[in-house]
């Protein structure tokens, strides 16, 4: 590359000792750590990224001398904590490699990595174990932003038939959109544990790990609540957040594919919550299961979320044609609610109401796309007359725009 351009060349790798110097999270991390570097710098005129067995690796040439490529090698590995796993060396154009002037820092206790090298202060165990704390709480307060992000995006999304959105309250009479974005800003942390959860409890049961979710999601709820005068905003999103993020942790470290192990977590149990549910129902979701036999949110999810599946490509369809990500959430939202069995409509309508929401939003979805939003204009007043509020759609719509994040870095 030195040869072919006659400037400068960046190599960036990452710091990782051992004999795994793969998995998802580690690419993960590397691909910030590019993204944090590129944003120093001019467009490279070349750059080649290659993710292997052997480690992660990549090549940068700009139109700039090595000190200024070093300089900006230099911030990334120093700006952040997570910046301790990035090694960015600057070659010259005649082949010399660029000192960073002054000595990295150890990952483990901070102290000069010489000294800790020389001197074998810590074994691989514990520096592997430092590094991997470090990448799992980046990727968990990455997931957490990007649920936090989708529930926003779910709740402004207008119009919305009978559900909170920036032109009214719909049916609710106990939330509006401020008591939304509360519970949205009361929930965020609670996700980041439990993306972290199974960031660091891959390895162990499902059984092990699901108690530890449920506690934490258990907990967010109460949150929520606090946050919004008792009023339920975002159970079912903390549920079925709350089972993807776990699965998109696991991902990061073993490579199977998330949807499969939320899926497996959502299993865990199931029978016997619905057992429980018809004989002593709690919950609206408990009672409509006990009299209709519809599982809502626990089939979705131990289907592997079928529905917002879906929803996710009709999503990514309408914004391919050019809608924001706010108008396609709306566009979107009588796709779902056409299909899905919401078991709020359910506990608010009956089957006569859960009949008369799928058939109205079939006859929206059969409109050219331009009139639709004005169709769900009038619908809304309909449901708020009625009382209906297809909750479950949006608890799937919100898990389809954080399904649609995640895919650009989890397989899902």
């Amino acid at each position: 590359m030195i040869e072919r351009h006659n400037l400068p060349v960046a190599c960036f790798t990452m710091n990782i000792p051992g004999e795994i110097k793969y998995t998802p999270l580690i690419e993960f991390a590397f691909r910030e750590g590019i993204a944090r570097f590129e944003a120093l710098l001019p467009k490279a005129i070349a750059r080649e990224i290659i993710c292997a067995s052997t480690g992660c690796e990549a090549y940068f040439v700009f139109n700039l001398e090595a000190a200024q490529v070093k300089q900006a090698a230099f911030s990334v590995e120093e700006g952040t904590q997570l910046g301790r796993l990035f090694d960015i060396d600057v070659i010259d154009r005649a082949g010399k490699k660029l000192s960073r002037g002054t000595q990295r820092r150890c990952v483990v206790c901070g102290g000069p990595v010489t000294a800790c090298a020389r001197s074998r202060a810590h074994d691989l165990a514990e520096v592997l174990a430092r590094e991997n704390a470090l990448m799992a709480e980046f990727a968990a307060e990455r997931l957490a932003s990007q649920a936090y992000e989708a529930l926003l995006t779910e709740v402004n999304a207008t119009p919305k038939p009978g559900l909170v959105d920036r032109r009214n309250s719909g049916a609710h009479r106990d939330m509006d959109l401020e008591s939304f974005h509360r519970s949205a800003d009361a929930i965020r942390p609670y996700f980041k544990r439990m993306a972290l959860l199974a960031l660091n409890m891959f390895a162990d049961t499902r059984q092990a790990l699901m108690k530890r979710l449920r506690a934490e999601g258990q907990d967010a709820e109460r949150a929520m609540l606090a946050a919004t005068d008792g009023a339920n905003a975002h159970k079912g999103a903390i549920f079925s957040m709350g089972l993807l993020l776990a699965g998109a942790g696991i991902y990061l470290q073993t490579g199977r594919p998330a949807l499969a192990e939320a899926a497996r977590l959502a299993d865990v149990g199931l029978s016997g919550a619905l057992d429980a549910a018809k004989q002593a129902p709690l919950t609206n979701g408990d009672r409509v299961y006990a009299k209709t036999g519809a599982t809502g949110a626990r089939g979705e999810a131990a289907g592997g979320f079928p529905a917002a599946r879906k929803a996710k490509e009709t999503l990514r369809g309408f914004i391919s044609e050019g809608y924001s990500d706010e108008d396609a959430a709306a566009l979107t939202l009588p796709v779902i609610l056409e299909k899905l069995e919401d078991t709020n409509l359910l506990h608010r309508g009956r089957e006569e109401g859960l009949a008369f929401a799928q058939i109205s939003a079939g006859r929206i979805n059969a409109l050219p796309v331009e009139e639709r939003l004005e169709a769900l204009l009038a619908l809304d007043d309909t449901f708020i007359a009625r009382n209906l509020s297809p909750g479950g759609c949006a608890d799937v719509l919100a898990l389809a725009l954080l399904m649609k994040e995640l895919e650009e870095y989890i397989e899902l």
